[in-house]
């Protein structure tokens, strides 16, 4: 599942460019992207808060296969779901109350269907969007940022020298923005993405490039055709 967190409160402050530099901010990041997709994994850690929900998401993504573990906190409730991506296929798993409120089930389905293992095809029509930041190249699609772009100063994230690239924009009426600090030495590789509008915001952090993902299909499963 893509991890973009829908931001709906208003109240974000506009990022003003700092001085040029040797590259422009559309460079930057076109250059972090690029090295990032040149990567044969990534491990990464997403948190978005909105109002009384709270979603994490752990994940390990590879060129062909990837696994994200998903925790939603609504309210006083919480639930669990993993979503896999192998040969070009989605499996999932999850309790009935994160099938219903978060992958969008119909009640009666995911009362049936939780703890199974569920097998989405890659020609079903929800598979693109179960499947999205799952493997590599959708989870470095998933760091882009619209234009206007600007500059931020350097910084230190998670004891690492980063630069940073943001973009401000209007959603939905609300003014959001988004920051992705990159690497300042060696491989420009994205460090960390962080989005604010107003109280909500959203951060993934990424590490461990280039380790081993080890995810393997379930071998049992019940398909989506057999879901209503």
């Amino acid at each position: 599942m893509s991890r973009r967190f829908v931001l709906a409160a208003a109240g974000a402050v506009v990022l003003a460019p700092v001085a040029s530099a040797s590259t422009s901010p559309g460079q930057t990041l076109a250059s972090s992207l690029d090295a990032a997709r040149s990567q044969r994994s990534v491990h990464y850690v997403s948190v978005g808060n909105t109002g009384s929900v709270r979603v994490t998401m752990v994940g390990d993504a590879g060129l062909d296969r990837g696994i994200q573990r998903i925790t939603v906190r609504k309210g006083s409730r919480t639930g669990h779901v993993t979503v896999l991506v192998v040969a070009n296929t989605a499996y999932v798993r999850g309790d009935a109350f994160t099938l219903q409120n978060y992958m969008g089930f119909k009640a009666p389905d995911a009362g049936e269907y939780a703890g199974k293992w569920i097998l989405i095809p890659h020609d079903a029509g929800g598979f693109a969007t179960v499947a999205a930041g799952v493997r590599l190249a959708s989870t470095i699609d998933e760091a882009k940022l619209p234009a206007p772009l600007v500059s931020v100063p350097a910084t230190t994230v998670s004891g690492e020298r980063v630069v940073g690239v943001a973009s401000s924009r209007r959603v939905s009426g609300h003014m959001t923005t988004v920051t992705l600090y990159i690497r300042a030495k060696g491989a420009p590789l994205p460090v960390e993405e962080v989005a604010r509008q107003g109280s909500n915001s959203f951060k993934v952090t990424f590490s461990g490039w280039n380790e081993r993902v080890a995810v393997d299909a379930p071998s049992h499963v019940v398909h989506l055709a057999n879901t209503a």
